[in-house]
């Protein structure tokens, strides 16, 4: 069931994915790459300090070989002595373990970036399923643990030996050394040794951190249905969208429908195309458009019109060009506004009695350029 669950998931992770991860505090690791790194920076250190570390060093295990004869009969002042050693070795060791510190640290920014996070805090009982450890130890990656341990163990254990082979002879001559160049030597050869077992180590990290990314990816793999719920999730569900746009479209229909009977006039096609324009006199302005449709949204505006005794005038090329040009609750725009208000006026005179002074609009007067034509009734 996870071998086909895993080819399932053949899609990479989306960014969404991955920032999720991220907050949860599940990046890619290396514990190869910590180790190594702390190793290097702790021989680095060494060497760099070399020389006051030994000295110091030296003092305090001549201080420590060191036996008074008031020290036999009181064990207070051994205890005291004892502590202060104990807290001057801590201090020869501070710089060591601030690089160890500071190594562990950019080891693991280095391929997983600095992540603060508390849900790694939080208990998950899962962990300790004896189910899911079992699994976890026959999979792929349990195995490829076993492997690499088994390599890395191996490796350690060869370098040791050689090494140790390699200085028998400089071991059994430091016994025989005085306290000084003993020391020297003892600092030059852990000082060599380490050097050695950091470069093991970044042969390791070389092999070890390309595949904890190629795992940390993998696990992060998508299905087609997994990308199909992200993008529910982020931007709600196609169906509830269409939906919710329906609704509003209905809502924004019966709102201009419902200004219809206080347009002053309809101007149609008159077959595909009415538009409803109104003119606020308080407010001045431009005529505003309150109404328009095509087909059988642009017949029941007219059927409106005529209910409501709202003038409906059959201007083709003005019909469409308002249609085509100005949006719905928007004012017409200047280069309409000579033959909107003819318009306008005619109706004015209609209704007042007085029409045969004007002459009605006419095509001629919509300006060049702005009727989109005949063809866009059908577009």
């Amino acid at each position: 069931m996870a071998e086909e669950q895993d080819t399932e998931k053949e899609l990479p992770a989306s960014e969404r994915r991955l920032q999720q991860a991220r907050e949860e505090g599940n990046i890619p690791r290396s514990r190869e790459l910590a180790g190594g790194t702390i190793l290097l920076g702790a021989v680095l250190i060494l060497s760099a300090l070399a020389t006051p570390l030994l000295t110091k060093s030296e003092s305090l295990m001549r201080l420590g070989l060191q036996l008074k004869r008031e020290d036999a009969f009181d064990p207070l002042r051994m205890l005291n002595q004892f502590a202060s050693m104990l807290i001057e070795s801590l201090w020869i060791l501070t710089p060591v373990l601030l690089i160890a510190v500071v190594g562990a640290i950019l080891s693991n920014v280095a391929i997983g970036g600095l992540i603060i996070s508390g849900k790694g805090l939080t208990p998950d009982f899962s962990r300790i399923n004896p189910a899911k450890g079992l699994a976890n130890i026959f999979s792929s990656n349990g195995l490829f643990e076993l492997i690499k341990a088994v390599i890395k163990a191996s490796a350690i254990g060869y370098l040791g030996y050689w090494l140790i082979n390699r200085h028998t002879e400089t071991y059994v001559a430091m016994s025989a050394m005085p306290l000084e160049h003993s020391l020297n030597e003892s600092a030059s050869l852990a000082i060599g040794d380490a050097i050695y077992f950091a470069l093991l180590f970044f042969f390791l990290v070389a092999l070890d951190v390309p595949y904890q990314l190629w795992k940390y990816y993998k696990q992060m793999r998508m299905s087609l249905e997994d990308l199909k719920q992200e993008s529910r999730d982020s931007d709600g569900d196609p169906h509830l969208k269409a939906r919710i746009r329906q609704l509003q479209r209905e809502a924004a229909r019966k709102r201009m429908m419902a200004a219809v009977p206080q347009a002053d006039v309809v101007v149609t096609n008159p077959t595909h195309y009415s538009v409803a324009l109104k003119y606020d006199r308080e407010k001045g302005g431009a005529p505003k458009v309150v109404a328009k449709g095509m087909g059988e949204i642009a017949l029941k505006i007219r059927e409106l019109a005529k209910e409501n005794r709202v003038p409906v005038m059959e201007v083709p090329a003005l019909a469409r060009a308002l249609y085509r040009h100005v949006e719905l609750e928007r004012e017409i725009p200047d280069t309409l506004y000579t033959v909107v208000a003819k318009l306008l006026a005619y109706i004015y005179a209609l209704s007042s009695g007085r029409a045969h002074m004007m002459a009605p609009v006419t095509e001629a007067d919509v300006p060049p350029g702005l009727d989109p034509g005949v063809d866009a009734t059908e577009t």
